[in-house]
Order: structure tokens, then sequence, then C-alpha cells
């Protein structure tokens, strides 16, 4: 196994990322060692009473001190910082199996090639490998050479969405938002938009993003731009209090990160959020601990496809329509708070509580019978 990375070394975004109860089962089951790391960074909400709590949905302006719904699971919000949970996976990698500086640019599995993959990086460089598996990002190379150039689910296009995010100190955070609201995960609703915070790094910092739902088009050519205070004003105007105090926290270093979407594709072989990423590597390292010849590989990614596929593309599916909730922009519950409750308090049950076990199995059984 080799990683071919497209950075000059692995790295990542100063942000928070939660992971859900599935994906830390998943973590265990790869390897004791990632389910430490893991534990070692993750922080949980610092209210006792809202220790089983993923997130408290509160109403904006005269609602703001009104919840709408609390999405609970066992072990309620556990979140890190992506740049030091990815740190401490890094170090189980062995150094002589990571390659940087490698974009792929190209693949090539034709029969010229030995019945190998071939592999082409931007630097002009390639390599040839049994099989590959591609975790190129949106603009993914691997998605291209999968589809095709012309395939409507090959290129990204705009979700709609446009979030403003940062990092600030949980002193700050208190000071301008409360204890309760910043030291537990929170999501403000209101129409076109979104508020969401959740302590990170063991309570010393303070995970901010306001998402703006109403973007239909992306006109710079950076996925990234600077940002000016006036655009949350207007998009958070007469939102109150809160709304108020998150603008001031984010200002000092306020971007605007575009957010893309592929349509379904139709097949994975010939990753959605973290936790599904982490359910696909369980599965694939599996499989392909199984496979004993180079002929029975195509046997491992198809049984991948097969049990994989429709999770993590409902997954995304209804991450859609969670995003149109909370936004209040679903077509047949607006701002009805009553059923915004009665969607949201269950929405994520069944992604939380799918048998990582057996999901695995079912994996291997179809593996198993198709040689």
């Amino acid at each position: 196994m080799q990683v071919y990375e497209a950075a000059s070394s692995f790295g990542e975004i100063g942000a928070g990322v939660g992971i859900g109860p599935n994906a830390q089962r998943a973590l265990q089951l790869i390897d004791h060692g990632l389910r430490a790391a893991f534990d070692k960074h993750a922080t949980s909400n610092l209210w006792f009473s809202h220790k089983n709590s993923f997130a408290q949905h509160r109403g904006k302006g005269e609602h703001e001190n009104e919840v709408i719904s609390d999405e609970n699971n066992a072990n309620g919000m556990q979140s890190v910082h992506r740049a030091h949970f990815l740190d401490a996976l890094v170090k189980l990698v062995p150094k002589q199996k990571a390659h940087f500086g490698k974009g792929l640019v190209a693949v090539d599995d034709k029969t010229s090639s030995g019945g190998r993959v071939v592999l082409r990086f931007k630097d002009g460089t390639e390599t040839t490998a049994d099989a590959m598996i591609g975790a190129d990002g949106v603009h993914s190379a691997v998605r291209e050479h999968l589809l095709g150039m012309n395939h409507p689910a090959t290129k990204p296009i705009v979700s709609g969405a446009v979030a403003y995010r940062g990092l600030v100190g949980m002193d700050s955070a208190v000071e301008k938002l409360g204890a309760e609201f910043t030291q537990n995960s929170t999501m403000v609703c209101g129409p076109g938009a979104i508020i969401l915070n959740y302590p990170i790094e063991h309570g010393e910092l303070e995970n901010l993003v306001v998402m703006d739902c109403g973007v239909e088009t992306w006109e710079h050519e950076d996925w990234i731009v600077p940002a000016k205070r006036e655009s949350l004003e207007r998009l958070l105007k007469g939102w109150g209090k809160h709304a108020q105090a998150t603008i001031e926290l984010l200002d000092p270093s306020l971007a605007a990160w575009s957010l893309w979407d592929h349509p379904p594709a139709p097949f994975y072989y010939r990753g959605q959020g973290a936790g599904q990423a982490i359910e696909d590597a369980l599965v694939l390292e599996t499989l392909l601990g199984k496979v004993k010849t180079v002929p029975e590989i195509p046997h491992a990614f198809d049984a991948y496809d097969q049990v994989r596929r429709p999770r993590s593309q409902k997954v995304v599916t209804t991450s859609r329509e969670a995003g149109l909730l909370n936004s209040m922009k679903h077509k047949e519950v607006g701002s009805d708070l009553r059923k915004m409750k009665k969607l949201l308090d269950t929405r994520q049950n069944w992604i939380w509580n799918r048998n990582m076990v057996a999901q695995t199995a079912e994996a291997v059984r179809l593996f198993e019978e198709s040689l």
C-alpha cells in the first residue's frame, strides 16, 4: 500500500468536525490506534445536562431561547480539531508509504499497462498499482476516469450554501454568547441561514459556523474568498443578540467558503462526510484483507459498492434535506417549529445505529459468494 498526496505535506484547515457514534465504532474496528487518537482529541459538550445532545436546535430572534429539537444519542456531540486529529492519524502511517507533491492528473487502466493501473501525476512522474482507491477531492481525476468527462455526476456543482467559519477562544465566546450556548453543541435555525457552534480542544476553543443557504451561483475562481462583515449583517438581520455576537466573533478573519456537491454517481467502483469515509475505510480494509490474488480485487470492490453506495448516497440525500429543514426552506415544513421537531428529533438515528460488524460481514459474504 502506498499513499500519494497532492500537497507538500499532510495538513488540514483549522476547524472542528463532529464524529458520530457509528464512525467511532468503525474507528475501533479498523485499528485500536485510530480510536485512541480520536479519544485523545475528542471534546464532548461541557455541561452534564447536555452530555447526550448531538445538537440542540434553537430558534432565532424572539425564539432564540426556544428549543426546537434536541438530537440525542449515546455519546452526544464528539468533536475534534481537524488539523490536530489528522496529525495524530499521520503518525500511524509509515513514512516510506507516503509520497507528497503528487497531484493526480490522469489514470490509465488499459491492457497496454499489463493489466495494472497507471497513475500520472502533475509533477510528470507516474507509478503503477494493482488497484487504486481515489480520495482526491471534489475535482476528482479518479471520478472523471470512472464516469467519463461528460457524465453529469463528474463535475461539482454549487450546493446552494456558503459557510463563514472560524475558531475563537472559549473565554471570548462565553463572554459574547453565554456559557450554555458556547459550551454545548447548538444550532440556531432561521429562514435561509443556520448558525452552528460547539466546543473543541477540550473546551479551549469554540468552533463557529454561519451557513448562508441561499447561494445559487459562485462567481469567484477561488473556492475560499475574503468576506465583509456587511454580508453577514444582511444575512442575519433581525436574528437577535446571539447572531450579532457571532458576527463580532468571526469578523477579524472573515472568509466565505463555497460548498460544492456532486449528483449521485451510478457506481463507486470500476466521500460525503467524515463519518461515511471512515465507514468506507472499514469495509475496504476488511475486503482487501481477504483478497489472495489480483483477479479477486474487482470482486472486493464490487462487494464494497453494493454495501456502501446505497447507504452513503442516502446520507448525502438526507443531509441535503437537513439543510433545507434547518434553514426553514423545506417546502412541506417551512418555519413550522412543530413539524421541524418531528423530523429533526430522530433524523440521524438510522445513521448512528448502524451495526458496523454486520455491515462489514455482509460485504465479506458478497465477496466470497462472487468468487
